[in-house]
């Protein structure tokens, strides 16, 4: 009944955006950039081991610095960043069909609720749930929360999600889940669950 998406990397395209923002950060310390394949096997939440996986020392400086820097950067870009192809279509068949939608993302709420704004597409949607700050630490959290607040039945409600923490979430809070190979996490990552894979969101 119920159909939870998460945003970056599953409808909003914003991979190529992530790997420069997150490379102009590693330039500045004189640390090797990631290419596209090493950003796919290491990006994970919450995302300070994705930074330590990247090569960040945060004995040197505290996971804040880079992450705030990290967000001006994102934003200056964001407007360069568009949705995946099949996303408007395929938000209109499930409305069509009855099916209540929903984001939960790792991102800061305000700025969640903004991005879909542009994008066009929040008449789509019965609610726009993201987290309090900038650091994404979790958001199993925050999808508990929906259950209980919205008195949900976990077993009536799909996640779709890039990543492994969406596979996550789905666990801790008892969804059904689909992962889509297009995103932040490369496929054979995302193979190490047992949910359903799929290429483009059309399927």
């Amino acid at each position: 009944k119920t159909i939870i998406w998460d945003w970056n990397g599953t409808l909003l395209d914003d991979l190529e955006l992530s790997l420069t923002s997150v490379n102009v950060l590693l330039k500045d310390r004189k640390l090797p950039t990631l290419t596209v394949d090493r950003y796919k096997d290491i990006f994970t939440f919450p995302v300070i081991e994705y930074y330590k996986a990247a090569g960040f020392d945060f004995d040197k400086e505290p996971f804040e610095v880079p992450a705030k820097q990290y967000v001006r950067i994102y934003r200056d870009g964001v407007n360069s960043v568009k949705l995946y192809d099949d996303v408007v279509n395929t938000l209109t068949y499930l409305k069509d069909n009855g099916y209540s939608l929903m984001v939960l993302s790792a991102m800061r709420d305000d700025n969640l609720k903004l991005m879909i704004e542009y994008a066009g597409i929040s008449n789509f949607f019965d609610g726009v749930y993201g987290i309090k700050d900038n650091y994404a630490r979790e958001k199993i959290s925050l999808g508990k929360q929906l259950v209980e607040r919205l008195s949900l039945n976990p077993s009536e409600c799909l996640m779709i999600g890039d990543t492994l923490h969406d596979a996550e979430v789905s666990e801790q809070c008892g969804f059904n889940c689909i992962l889509y190979s297009g995103g932040h996490v490369s496929r054979r990552r995302l193979e190490t669950k047992n949910y359903r894979i799929i290429d483009k969101l059309e399927e």
